[in-house]
């Protein structure tokens, strides 16, 4: 048999009987509806916040009426007191610390400032100094020159030059 092959039979529905019949539904004679039972049975229609496919205006009360908020209380979790003590305090240890970082950054702005004037300080002080040093060390440096000047005339005179083209001292005991 293959299950691709066109069925052989079909299959037809038989046609139900009659019915039985339904039972009778019994009914209290009719009175007027109120006006309180009329708008207790009263069904506002559905309005959505999302869509408005007819372009009714609808008054605010209504769509916050349908939202159902106005319905629900409101609950504060615990959790929402403790995160934002834990923030609060959070941010006062930050401020905190900011000032402190403030002050110590103030402090050695001001040492620095401090160490800049002692040097400027003795910089001027030198330079007081300075030309009174200058001449000293001018003086000293002639008299160096001088010295040395005198020595080596000195020397000129007690050395005497060998055969072989060397210089030595000459005996000054004779």
């Amino acid at each position: 048999m293959d299950p691709l092959e066109p069925a052989k039979f079909k299959h037809k529905k038989v046609p139900r009987g009659p019915p039985s019949p339904p039972p009778p539904v019994m009914h209290s004679p009719p009175r007027k509806v109120s006006k309180d039972e009329l708008a207790d049975w009263n069904i506002p229609p559905c309005i959505s916040n999302w869509k408005n496919p007819r372009g009714y205006t609808i008054p605010l009360d209504k769509r916050l009426a349908a939202d159902g908020r106005g319905l629900q209380q409101v609950q504060i979790n615990d959790n929402f007191a403790k995160i934002a003590e834990a923030l609060y305090t959070a941010e006062r240890t930050a401020r905190d610390e900011v000032t402190q970082r403030a002050m110590i950054r103030e402090r050695l702005a001001r040492k620095e400032m401090e160490a800049k004037e002692e040097m400027l300080r003795k910089v001027a002080q030198e330079t007081r100094e300075k030309p009174q040093q200058v001449l000293l060390l001018h003086q000293a440096s002639t008299r160096q020159k001088k010295t040395k000047k005198r020595q080596k005339e000195n020397e000129s005179r007690s050395t005497v030059q060998t055969k072989e083209g060397r210089t030595r001292r000459r005996r000054t005991d004779q």
